[in-house]
């Protein structure tokens, strides 16, 4: 065995069926061996896609696998890299490297920036475990260690080959068996569950707050049976949204404090019991406001320790409280007569034949089935979602980067074909990135895109005012779809829209549908946006501008 073929056999041991890229030089050799494992990679047109498709299929499979060549290619990859740490997604980078001899001299090898070490610093800050393999003897240790740290925890990992070493022969492991995870602390996790399971009991309004790491941890199913069991009011983050199906009679809507859903907002904020589990309680997800939430109510529970008020358990996790709460026998089942159910109180329908983003957003509501995934690039449509009703949906809700949607719907398609990808993304976006639909046609995918073409960047406008540099000049968006292979159109009105999206169902290709809405436009939670928070950004804005 050598070191690329261990490598890969423990990546398809993951369920790993692809990994994304583009090669280069310096990772030819790990692109041979990957071959010769049977495993291909999806070349895409650009790293930050790479890692963006890299990231998706992590979000459904356990892990994603990014393969580039050094310098150019993985220093390329940072920003969405960067996303997956901050969101918490399981991605593993592997990057070719140059020679070992030539890392041990002062060569001024190409793709080299400031010494040989400069890439590896770099991914050390985006990264929770690394290892360059720069000596064959270690080889099986380094990327077991990086390999489980991802699985602990959730979030990326970087491996460095050098170029030499892909096919240096390794000893063959005796035992798969992987090393246990660390043993929880058995007083800490019953002097926790006691706390919480009596506020919970002497509480007359709870709430449970479902974050993303619900989904990260394999953990939605669990939170589902624990939530029937008590009779738990459920809300959701938009980093979270779809870790409880939102059909269910539990769920009370995504939670955005006063940018949100106003029935989902005053029950959560008037409960005397927040329950919030594999929440990450970035301003993102308090809508701009944490003091919302008041601590002496908080209970929280992550990936890197239990809070409840003041008191910390930092050798307890998520997992741990949430499997706890699931066999506790102590807990009263409540009974708490009406919900604010989203599909109970349906918003009255705007009495409009324009296309507008209120209209867009009821069309989609009547149009998605639980055969269809949302992706949601940053931005109004990303905004725009606290209204959706899916069961399937991903966005980068925290660190909010451009881009992640249309190669996310390629990451998305290749990890669960069962479902068909709808891609909502503005056309700022869309300009990233939107070229990956070719990538889409080639591996036989069809994903529906929802291009909004307001022709302008319309969150920075709501938060701040009309400038020159906000405008995104049009392009012929329907045209670029089809010579990428796939089949456009542009509508204008309601009813044409609700048109095309069934046209683009009935497609085995990718459809694009150009949704044309006003420069002025935006969704309900966009302008709410705008009147809360657009007032400090124009201010700031203002004390730097001349009189």
């Amino acid at each position: 065995m050598h070191v690329a073929e261990y490598l890969f056999h423990r990546i398809r041991q993951a369920g790993v069926t692809c990994t994304f890229g583009i090669p280069g030089d310096f990772a030819l050799p790990l692109y041979a061996a990957q071959e010769e494992s049977g495993l291909k990679t999806i070349v895409m047109t650009h790293e930050p896609s790479v890692g963006y498709a890299a990231d998706v299929y992590a979000r459904f499979k356990g892990l994603g696998v990014a393969l580039v060549t050094y310098g150019v290619g993985a220093l390329n990859m940072v920003n969405a890299v960067a996303m997956a740490y901050a969101e918490e997604s399981p991605v593993l980078v592997v990057s070719g490297a140059p020679e070992v001899r030539w890392q041990q001299a002062d060569i001024l090898f190409h793709h080299r920036v400031k010494s040989p070490d400069t890439q590896w610093h770099v991914y050390r800050e985006v990264t929770a475990a690394q290892a360059r393999i720069t000596h064959a003897e270690y080889a099986v240790e380094q990327i077991d260690e990086v390999l489980d740290t991802i699985r602990r925890q959730s979030r990326p990992g970087y491996i460095e080959i050098a170029r030499d070493l892909v096919f240096a022969p390794i000893k063959e492991p005796a035992t798969t068996t992987r090393p246990a995870p660390p043993a929880r602390n058995r007083e800490a996790l019953d002097e926790a569950v006691a706390e919480i399971v009596a506020r919970l009991n002497n509480s007359q309004r709870p709430v449970v707050y479902a974050g993303v790491e619900i989904e990260r941890f394999g953990l939605m199913d669990k939170l589902r049976q624990l939530v029937e069991k008590y009779n738990l009011p459920t809300a959701t983050s938009l980093m979270g949204k779809t870790v409880l199906p939102e059909h269910h009679p539990n769920f009370i809507g995504n939670y955005f404090g006063n940018l949100g859903p106003e029935n989902t907002r005053r029950y959560l904020e008037n409960a005397d019991c927040i329950l919030a589990l594999g929440m990450l309680l970035s301003d993102m997800d308090v809508g701009f406001e944490p003091s919302r939430i008041p601590r002496r109510r908080l209970i929280q529970a992550t990936a890197n320790g239990v809070s409840i008020s003041h008191h910390h358990y930092p050798d307890i996790n998520l997992v741990d409280v949430v499997d706890a709460l699931l066999q506790s026998h102590a807990i009263k089942r409540f009974d708490i007569p009406t919900f604010p159910r989203p599909d109970a109180m349906p918003p009255k329908r705007a009495k409009t034949s324009a296309l507008r983003m209120v209209t867009i957003l009821e069309e989609l509501n009547d149009f998605l089935t639980p055969s269809h995934v949302v992706l949601s690039d940053t931005g109004d449509c990303l905004f725009a979602s606290v209204d959706l009703r899916a069961e399937w949906f991903i966005g980068p809700g925290y660190y909010a980067s451009m881009g992640l949607a249309v190669p996310g719907a390629i990451g998305a398609q290749l990890a669960r074909p069962d479902l068909r990808p709808v891609v909502l993304v503005g056309d700022g976006a869309f300009k990233m990135n939107g070229v990956e639909l070719g990538t889409a046609k080639e591996q036989g995918l069809n994903p529906i895109v929802v291009l909004i073409n307001n022709q302008t960047f319309a969150t920075l406008k709501a938060t701040d005012r009309d400038r020159a540099y906000f405008r995104v000049r049009p392009w012929d968006y329907v045209g670029i779809a089809r010579s990428l292979g796939g089949y456009g159109e542009q509508v204008t009105t309601r009813a044409a829209f609700r048109a095309a999206l069934h046209r683009a169902q009935a497609c085995s290709d990718f459809y694009l549908i150009d949704a044309v809405v006003p420069e002025d436009d935006a969704s309900p939670t966009l302008k709410r946006l705008g009147r809360e928070y657009g007032g400090k950004i124009r201010m700031a804005s203002r004390a730097g501008e001349r009189p």
